[in-house]
């Protein structure tokens, strides 16, 4: 999973203290928040139409990002489309554990 996220996302891979217990957990960063993979105790099942239906990232362009999904044999779930009234784009796809992944385009606020 870890390394799924490296890929995919372009997480950088690493190592944090684990917060329930003594030693360290896998974990990537990507700019704005930090995933952490463990071992669950359970069957995973999918995130969709759950408590935490889906998590989300902005990309800098969806054309270009869903084009190198697609080369690496990666599909969304449903076409790119328009927000009406706005300049956001968005897609989502689900990763190989289930989990429901958002990907907008023009969603966050600009930076200087």
């Amino acid at each position: 999973m870890q390394a799924w996220y490296a890929k995919v996302i372009g997480g950088i891979p690493g190592k944090r203290a684990r917060e329930s217990s003594p030693g360290w957990i896998d974990c990537d960063d990507i700019p704005g928040v930090n995933l952490s993979f463990s071992q669950g105790k359970t069957e995973l099942a999918p995130t969709k139409g759950r408590s935490l239906d889906h998590i989300g990232f902005e990309v800098k362009s969806l054309d270009a990002f869903a084009k190198k999904l697609d080369a690496e044999g990666i599909k969304l779930d449903a076409p790119i489309r328009q927000i009406p009234n706005s300049k956001t784009k968005v897609a989502f796809l689900t990763d190989p554990w289930g989990t429901y992944i958002e990907l907008t385009e023009g969603l966050a606020p600009a930076t200087n």
